[in-house]
């Protein structure tokens, strides 16, 4: 774990334990989903029941790939965190503020940065 301009290592390694945290959780909900899906017994019903089903499966989907994103955010941090770049604005370059990282620890861009993002896809409607 290299140190950085932006974070103490006493900060580093509070947020690598957050995120070493959040990924033992992500990892363990997949896990859990999984276990789920395959000890289900999916009987087959009325029409019903078969479209309630598949609501549910779509749903459930839905959830593990946004788990999935998620962990790969976290697992970013973690390697940006070895390099020695993590808490810095990947956009501006300037320190990401470590309250703002001890709520998000994924970010990846600086408040500042965050909000010119979030105004350009309100105003143009999508995602840089």
């Amino acid at each position: 774990m290299k140190g950085n301009r932006c974070l103490t290592l006493e900060q580093l390694k509070e947020l690598k334990e957050i995120l070493e945290q959040k990924k033992r959780e992500v990892l363990e909900d997949i896990k859990r989903g999984l276990e789920e899906q395959l000890n289900a017994e999916r009987e087959v019903g009325d029409i019903v029941d078969m479209s309630t089903d598949e609501i549910l499966r779509t749903f459930e989907m839905r959830i593990r790939d946004r788990e999935a994103k998620y962990l790969k955010k976290v697992e970013k941090a973690l390697q940006k965190i070895e390099e020695g770049t993590y808490g810095i604005c990947e956009n501006c370059g300037e320190c990401i503020g470590y309250e703002r990282l001890k709520l998000r620890p994924v970010a990846e861009l600086c408040i500042k940065c965050k909000l010119e993002q979030e105004n350009y896809e309100r105003k143009f409607g999508e995602e840089e």
